[in-house]
């Protein structure tokens, strides 16, 4: 009976040894995200993006009389973040967002958030339209915020030449992965 209770012992510990070593070196993995982008984000004038809209917030973003070409982020590094793009769709082509740490100006989940928030202009008029997208951005950690630039582009279909439209500037946090 103590040998039985001894071998349960030492495996209870070894199993919380290597509990703990996957843990701790899965921490370290993260280490460059951490540094690049831990920057204090009481130096910038940004805000975080919303968490979340109810069906009445998201039912009044359909309303909103836009004028000129604007960029919504609602969400988190958690949940992932929800694009409202507002273009006036005047020749067809596609829009789509980019996005830039401020700090350092590198890009951002580039491939994955351009197609993911990708929406195809094929009908035109006069009216600013909403489209979305939603992607999680993969640079960061959780709630280790730091500053980026969410820019809104046009490609046209005729010529494949892009165009920003407008940009805003947000404190974001990204997904553990």
């Amino acid at each position: 009976m103590k040998k039985l209770l001894k071998i349960l012992l030492v495996s209870g510990i070894l199993f919380i040894i290597i509990i703990a070593i996957m843990f701790f070196h899965d921490l370290g993995s993260n280490e460059e995200n951490l540094e690049l982008y831990s920057h204090n984000p009481k130096n910038f004038n940004f805000k975080k993006p919303i968490e979340y809209l109810d069906y009445h917030q998201l039912d009044s973003l359909k309303r909103l009389k836009i004028e000129t070409a604007k960029i919504e982020v609602i969400g988190s590094g958690y949940s992932g973040y929800d694009f409202y793009m507002w273009h006036r769709p005047i020749e067809k082509g596609e829009i789509y967002i980019k996005a830039f740490e401020l700090t350092e100006n590198s890009p951002i989940s580039l491939e994955k958030l351009s197609s993911r928030t990708n929406n195809k202009i094929e009908t035109t008029g006069k009216n600013f339209k909403l489209y979305h997208g939603f992607t999680v951005i993969d640079e960061g950690t959780f709630e280790e915020y730091y500053p980026v630039r969410f820019e809104l582009w046009f490609k046209q279909d005729k010529t494949n030449q892009e165009k920003k439209l407008t940009e805003k500037k947000y404190l974001i946090d990204g997904w553990d992965r």
